[in-house]
């Protein structure tokens, strides 16, 4: 009994299961081609990770087996402890912008974001919908069919959407993408907010500014596998970009 209470309170304490987000040998490929080699990390609860890698690396392909759309070949992706692909309450705690915005373009941005309230079976959508409408600059959008966006606010409105039932981790994807400055500002303090109440944030970018902005760990994909981290606190955007040509 004391061995067993042992080794159940070694397995709490370690790092994976205080986690917000953690991968464990995850591999991953398309057809011969290897993507993903044995990719392990993790990223606690309000903490970020920036994934660095040139086009073709597999940044996209790890951030979508993060986000639950795409199951590893091997390996296991824990979100709050919990296995991503066995435990449907892990996918909850998880909001995801892509390179698409995955909206319906004949719904209106309201009525998407009806739908994915629904979806989630939020108690009180409306003033949910109003806030992150008024969050990302959207209120004068609401009416707006998703396929007459621009680049600009249809990545506002994947935002909003992914941020929608409250995640606990948010997954994005070269998120500032065709974002004007201000929208750009107003993602980052959303970010900034978000850590600061515990939550927990992935991204790919090619940014090293963005990477600095958002804050935590750098990580550069090759060949495959992820680099050893690097801590952003207190560096700038140049030191970042000569850490990334050195990798």
């Amino acid at each position: 009994m004391k061995a067993a209470a042992e080794d159940s309170a070694a397995a709490s304490a370690s790092p994976a299961a205080h986690a917000a987000v953690a991968a464990r040998d995850v591999w991953r490929g398309f057809g011969r081609e290897r993507v993903l080699r044995g990719v392990s990390l993790e990223v606690p609860a309000g903490g970020a990770l920036a994934v660095f890698g040139p086009n073709g690396s597999g940044k996209s392909t790890l951030l979508r087996a993060l986000a639950g759309l795409l199951r590893p070949q091997r390996g296991t992706v824990l979100v709050g402890g919990e296995e991503l692909f066995t435990d449907p309450r892990a996918r909850r705690r998880i909001g995801y912008v892509g390179h698409e915005p995955m909206l319906y373009g004949g719904l209106t941005v309201a009525e998407n974001l009806r739908l994915f309230a629904a979806l989630y079976d939020l108690a009180a959508p409306r003033p949910r919908i109003d806030e992150v409408c008024a969050l990302l600059g959207l209120a004068g959008y609401r009416e707006t069919v998703a396929a007459r966006l621009s680049r600009g606010l249809s990545q506002r409105a994947a935002v909003a959407r992914a941020i929608l039932h409250q995640p606990a981790v948010l997954i994005l994807d070269e998120p500032f993408a065709g974002l004007d400055p201000d929208a750009a500002s107003q993602l980052a303090a959303h970010l900034d907010r978000f850590r600061g109440d515990g939550g927990t944030v992935v991204l790919a970018t090619h940014q090293s500014a963005e990477a600095v902005r958002i804050g935590g760990e750098a990580r550069v994909l090759g060949g495959g596998r992820l680099g050893p981290p690097l801590p952003l606190a207190g560096l700038d955007a140049a030191a970042v970009d000569a850490w990334y040509r050195g990798r």
